[in-house]
């Protein structure tokens, strides 16, 4: 039986031959956007290894790396030896005005102490000529004037504080040789002067035992007070064997106080040097 074709089954078949050509299309089209897509996938993947196997390098190479090392690692320890030298140096300064301050302090000190001792050997030499003259003629207030400064001690005491610091510490090295050549001379000469000192002191103590017998210390005291003498002012001492001791003693007192002197000028002499030596090399006032 024939399958009569008409106008409408005509189209409808077009219709259907044209969606089955979109289809076949449509699928060839996501076929290839498919590949595409894993050979840039695969594309992705792949990893270039790198090549381990280097070259040797040339001797000159060796020696280049060895030498920026080498500066690298010198230049470090310059710029360490000169931070530590700066920081040396601000601290030496600091040290030496405390051992200026000191010294000052001491110059001071011997000042006054070589002015009395011009004046305990003056009362010596005075005393010394009141005893030798008949005991009756002794003029009692003169006496007492000349004796007082012999029966006083003043001992030197430095003030040592900085200089026995940096002993200690090892902080002499901040200073150049010429500078520590003077700093410790004066310790060896403030060892000859406290000793000189502790001798004068003994002899002063021995003589001020005589005389607890035969004077009236309240008459010192008021002397040395700068007050108005209210006191007995007697003298028991005779023309015998106790005027002969007393002698002695003044005698004896009047050298331990001049080698005493010398040590005072000697110290006061090496201080000096030392000042002006660190007033120049740390421009100190």
């Amino acid at each position: 039986m024939e399958e009569n074709i008409t106008p409408e089954n005509d189209n409808n078949i077009l219709t259907s031959e044209k969606k089955l050509t979109e289809v076949i299309e449509t699928n060839s089209s996501n076929d290839q956007e498919t590949i595409i897509q894993n050979q840039e996938t695969e594309n992705m993947e792949v990893h270039h290894h790198p090549d381990l196997h280097h070259k040797p390098k040339k001797w000159k190479e060796y020696i280049l790396e060895f030498l920026m090392i080498f500066l690298a690692v010198t230049m470090g320890f310059i710029a360490e030896n000169i931070r530590e030298h700066i920081t040396e140096q601000k601290n030496a300064k600091i040290l030496a005005q405390s051992l200026l301050d000191d010294i000052r302090k001491d110059t001071s000190s011997l000042h006054s102490l070589i002015a009395f001792s011009k004046i305990k050997l003056s009362a010596a030499d005075s005393i010394l000529s009141i005893v030798h003259t008949p005991r009756i003629i002794w003029n009692a207030k003169s006496f007492y004037t000349y004796i007082s400064p012999m029966v006083t001690s003043l001992p030197f005491k430095s003030t040592d504080g900085t200089y026995l610091q940096m002993k200690t510490s090892g902080t002499l090295r901040y200073f150049k040789q010429s500078l520590v050549n003077i700093i410790n001379a004066y310790g060896v000469q403030l060892k000859k002067t406290e000793y000189r000192d502790e001798v004068d002191d003994k002899g002063t103590w021995l003589l001020g035992n005589l005389l607890f017998d035969f004077i009236n210390l309240e008459v010192i005291t008021d002397i040395r007070l700068n007050k108005p003498v209210t006191h007995d002012m007697f003298i028991r001492i005779d023309n015998g064997e106790s005027t002969d001791k007393f002698i002695n003693l003044i005698a004896l007192n009047k050298g331990f106080r001049f080698r005493t002197f010398q040590e005072y000028k000697e110290q006061l002499k090496i201080a000096d040097q030392l000042i002006e030596l660190l007033k120049k090399e740390y421009s100190l006032d």
